[in-house]
């Protein structure tokens, strides 16, 4: 059986907030997954291959992507998996035959079954864990809207809980008090305006080009906030104080920031932003895990599980015995989910790779060298893979920028050792460097960092793995000097775990570079300039080499020095 799981707009412009017609329009994240025989084949955001950040389109290059990989064509696909969307416009292309026309012409026989948003998310990190039984929370800014028997619109979901048991085939979803926790919406509409006053853009909707790296840039930005410590932090209501007794619930003050008058800039509202966001998620899933709404193993999903910082809170509470946060939980992973659900459906077992964050296409040594040979620059190809590594440690110890393109590529926001732009962790300058030359990004954001699984303990203070980048830990004191470029001011690094059986090429690297600098990690930042979606294949890769200021890239078997290069070489490819 194949199983394709696709997100987007279907027949209308995801590209701006409203249409000519004052019309709701914005869709972004869209891409597909396919299974065949419920074996992961791959996933991909549209994103990847049209080069337009954040591109919610009809993923059209992800289904071609998707089904070229498997060597399938779109007749034989099987069943079409969807998940909604809170757009009326997309209700109306549904219920009006639109989306059933779109579909059946492209796959004209497979079945089609339409999924709620937040149980695609959901299905993402269910599907996604090693745990058989558990529960799940999402959060989100807006799912799928909930309506009544007539098709009014009532709500949009922003929250749901639930229970699985994979072998009984159980998966139970329940949507939370309709308006309340509006954790992805709050704290979105918080960051636009903080980020817009630091740096005096235009505060306007409509503003697509920043408006879903608000959240994650204005995260970074409250750590420079902490002279606003000893503030008002609370601007929430509890359900326990509104006195209701049915399912736990937070009802924020939306104009909390506004009114705390002692916030004096942008970086003490963004401290007061991320502490309340935190103190009320933290109140929430106490009392959803006090009300035995939660089980011990717990599945985290949607966008606001992109927040690092509320993520180790959760993690080191001690009120669970596994958390499990899929390395896609916002809207890239909607089609992910909803392929795995209409597996479940079926009874069709689910089988992953063994790191979930590298589900792209695999690009051959052939086909990588094709691409260099026709760009006419100079390389040098390794055989021995150890001798790459070799001579790449040895330039990333004396500080050279490397651009790393090794294996299948990531699935997801972030860049997890496969697509990936490397430096030196240690120097705290290298983090100015690599942004001036490089990155172009907001000085206060911090570089993340990647280190060897056996070493975590004697460079952190937690000791709990991170493979997917998706939690914060503390820098002990007496190893800040050698990872001073990735420890943020807060004295903490949003981490990636790494070994040889998740990935042995990046693993290989890092262990030659701890043999010469005794370090066992590396700044770890993604492949791609600032707006700019991450690279995908072997051309995209050697385009952003010459057009980036990067010494090296290592791209398979193969590396590229920019200094055996002539300008005019660079500019011709150009």
């Amino acid at each position: 059986m194949i199983t394709l799981g696709l997100y987007g707009a279907l027949d209308w412009q995801a590209d701006k907030s409203f249409n000519n017609e004052g019309r709701h329009t914005w869709v972004h994240d869209s891409g597909a997954s396919l299974f065949v025989d419920g074996t992961h084949v791959s996933s991909i955001s549209e994103e990847r291959l049209t080069r337009k950040k954040h591109d919610g389109n009809f993923p059209i290059n992800s289904i071609n992507y998707c089904l070229s990989t498997a060597g399938v064509t779109a007749d034989q696909v099987d069943m079409i998996c969807i998940p909604s969307m809170g757009l009326d416009i997309f209700y109306e292309q549904w219920n009006g035959g639109i989306a059933h026309s779109i579909i059946a012409r492209n796959f004209p026989n497979a079945s089609i079954l339409l999924l709620s948003h937040h149980l695609c998310h959901a299905a993402a990190a269910v599907f996604s864990c090693e745990q058989n039984e558990g529960s799940f929370l999402t959060l989100d800014g807006a799912g799928s809207a909930i309506m009544d028997q007539g098709y009014r619109r009532l709500a949009l979901e922003t929250n749901t809980i639930g229970y699985f048991n994979k072998s009984k085939g159980i998966f139970r979803i329940f949507n939370g008090v309709p308006g309340t926790n509006d954790f992805g919406g709050y704290y979105h509409w918080h960051a636009q305006k903080i980020y817009c006053e630091k740096t005096n853009r235009d505060i306007h909707w409509s503003n697509e080009k920043y408006r879903e790296t608000w959240p994650g840039k204005i995260m970074g930005l409250s750590a420079y906030g902490v002279e606003a410590r000893h503030h008002r932090i609370k601007g929430f209501f509890s359900s326990n104080e509104l006195s209701y007794n049915g399912m736990p619930y937070i009802v924020f003050d939306k104009d909390f920031t506004e009114e705390n008058k002692l916030a004096k800039n942008a970086d003490e509202k963004a401290y007061l932003l991320q502490r309340n966001f935190e103190a009320a998620l933290m109140n929430l899933v106490n009392d959803l895990k006090a009300s035995s709404y939660l089980d011990e193993n717990l599945c985290l999903s949607g966008g606001c599980f992109l927040n690092i910082l509320a993520n180790t809170l959760i993690k080191n509470s001690g009120l669970f015995k596994t958390v499990h946060i899929p390395p896609f939980p916002n809207d890239e992973g909607l089609h992910f989910g909803a392929a795995c659900f209409g597996l479940f459906k079926n009874n069709i077992p689910i089988h992953l790779p063994k790191n979930l964050a590298l589900l792209g296409k695999h690009y051959s040594e052939n086909s990588i060298e094709q691409v260099l040979i026709k760009s006419g620059l100079t390389y040098r190809k390794y055989e021995n893979f150890t001798e790459l590594c070799d001579f790449i440690a040895s330039r990333l110890s004396e500080n050279s920028i490397v651009a790393w393109f090794q294996g299948r590529s990531e699935f997801g926001p972030r860049s997890l050792g496969a697509r990936s732009i490397l430096m030196h962790p240690g120097p705290e300058s290298n983090k100015d460097i690599l942004n001036l030359r490089v990155k172009h990004r907001e000085y206060w954001r911090p570089f993340a960092g990647i280190i060897l699984n056996e070493h975590l303990s004697d460079f952190f203070e937690e000791s709990f793995d991170s493979p997917y980048m998706l939690f914060s830990l503390k820098v002990k004191s007496d190893k800040k000097h050698m990872l001073g470029a990735i420890t943020h001011i807060d004295e903490t690094c949003r981490i990636q775990t790494i070994n040889s059986n998740i990935n042995p090429e990046a693993t290989s690297l890092i262990n030659s570079f701890f043999q010469k600098t005794g370090i066992p990690a590396l700044l770890n930042t993604s492949f791609n300039d600032n707006g700019e979606p991450i690279v995908e294949s072997p051309s995209d890769a050697i385009d952003a080499f010459l057009r980036m200021d990067i010494d090296y890239l290592a791209i398979g078997h193969f590396v590229i020095d920019r200094s055996c290069n002539q300008k005019s070489n660079l500019a011709a490819y150009n």
